[in-house]
């Protein structure tokens, strides 16, 4: 939530000045926000695991009260949890389409898994097994076919895909384990098999009855493949001769490395969207658990996604990510300062306005702010904060472009737009404002959504 603040930093917020005749600077190179969409249970575990083209995020996270593993559906900031189908107290929500259909799974503490439709997010409903005791439900596509991996009554698992209301199985693998992570539009089918034929696990491919290996960057290494998007890229990854893993992609069902040495020593590619963009996770060191989450655009090397976020972020971490939408918004799960693992939504930020830092630039007097690109005689607001993150921008939709890359803005005024879309504003800077470090300001104009590139500023 926005808010107006009389405390510690009141000094900056009677501090700017919007003046005109200023030169705009050049859009500054913070390219995302990262929203805390948080730990609904209140207890430091949280992970979102998918979000779909709308915005709408799924996950994980334990509620404090009853102590149970609950799934919640995250909404433009508001929380619900998933119903249970009545015989466990651990529920996960790993997809969902942009219906609002969710699968995943729900089990007891005998682990007995039952995978999970909630048609639109509501009543669950079991879809069964193939004669085994246990399910789980991975994927979902647009038109609510689902696919997971379901027991045998021989023992072993095979890959499903349920549809109008019966599950079926992908291939006869006799006793072979195998699982289906991701379904795209087309009804093709992505995951991993083990059994005769096949040294170790491999990624496969299915699609109308027809089952394929996809291969690995080693005959005699393992491949995993998670997602699919609707060309036919394939995100996952492969093992080389130290069994280390690396992040692949398959185009044309032939395997490409897209690991970058330099950032990491292992890599894992988890989702993809249409634009050809894949996000996963980085093993940076020998240390255990020391991961961070990456992004790989296809134009260049695949780079943590902390270094596109803001400065001074509430967060130690950015650990995994897990699924990307096609407006190129991210989720996953990081860590916050002083806190456990929460859940995340990083979006991209598309300026439309240009805001000039202050000027002059110095504690201990008048500067000037200044924007320009507004509607004419819309009234534009600025804010600032110590922490860059994300918060969204009320009546606007953060899939659009449009949230603030800061933690917990305050308001330091507003003017409205000139005739030529300028708006300007004056404020005197204390002297206390030179020890803030740096100062995060960033403008938007609220009706329309418009909003501003952020500028990092320190006061001399």
């Amino acid at each position: 939530m926005y808010r107006n603040h009389y405390d510690l930093h009141y000094v900056l917020a009677a501090s700017f000045v919007l003046a005109a005749g200023v030169a705009a600077l050049a859009q500054d190179p913070y390219r995302y926000a990262v929203i805390n969409v948080g730990d609904p249970g209140g207890t430091g575990i949280a992970t979102a695991h998918a979000i779909n083209n709308l915005g709408v995020v799924v996950g994980i996270t334990n509620d404090a009260q009853s102590g149970d593993l609950e799934a919640f559906v995250w909404d433009n900031g508001e929380y619900r949890y998933l119903e249970g189908l009545g015989f466990g107290d651990r529920r996960i929500a790993y997809d969902i389409n942009d219906r609002g259909d969710v699968v995943g799974r729900d089990y007891d503490e005998n682990i007995e898994h039952r995978a999970v439709l909630w048609p639109n997010g509501g009543p669950p409903v079991d879809l069964g097994t193939l004669g085994g005791t246990f399910a789980r439900a991975y994927g979902v596509n647009r038109d609510g076919h689902v696919v997971g991996d379901a027991g045998l009554s021989g023992g072993g698992a095979n890959p499903f895909r349920w549809m109008d209301g019966q599950m079926e199985a992908l291939g006869d693998f006799g006793l072979a384990d195998g699982f289906a992570m991701a379904i795209n539009d087309r009804d093709q089918v992505v995951g991993a098999v083990a059994g005769s034929g096949f040294s170790g696990v491999r990624a496969f491919l299915w699609e109308n009855g027809e089952l394929t290996n996809l291969g690995s960057l080693l005959s005699n290494r393992r491949s995993f493949a998670n997602d699919i998007n609707e060309s036919e890229i394939i995100a996952g990854y492969g093992e080389v001769l130290d069994s280390t893993a690396r992040a692949v992609i398959w185009r044309n069902r032939s395997i490409i490395n897209i690991h970058n040495d330099n950032i990491g020593i292992e890599s894992f590619a988890y989702g993809i969207n249409d634009s050809d963009q894949v996000v996963g996770g980085l093993v940076v060191d020998d240390l255990p658990l020391d991961g961070r989450a990456f992004l790989y655009e296809g134009n260049g090397p695949m780079v943590r996604l902390d270094s596109l976020l803001p400065p001074r972020l509430n967060w130690s971490k950015i650990e995994l990510a897990f699924d990307i939408n096609n407006a190129g918004e991210i989720v996953g799960r990081g860590y916050r300062i002083n806190g456990g693992s929460s859940a995340y939504l990083i979006t991209p930020v598309h300026p439309t306005l240009t805001l000039q830092g202050p000027q002059p630039g110095r504690a201990g007097t008048l500067n000037g702010l200044r924007v320009t690109g507004c509607t004419p005689e819309e009234r534009v607001t600025f804010y600032y904060s110590t922490h860059g993150g994300g918060t969204l921008v009320p009546g606007c939709n953060h899939t659009d472009g449009v949230t603030l890359q800061l933690d917990d803005p305050i308001q330091i005024g507003s003017a409205v737009a000139n005739q030529n879309g300028i708006a300007t504003l004056t404020r005197f800077v204390p002297t206390g404002a030179r020890n803030l470090g740096d100062v995060l300001i960033q403008a938007v104009q609220q009706n329309g959504c418009k909003i501003s590139q952020l500028v990092v500023h320190r006061f001399e």
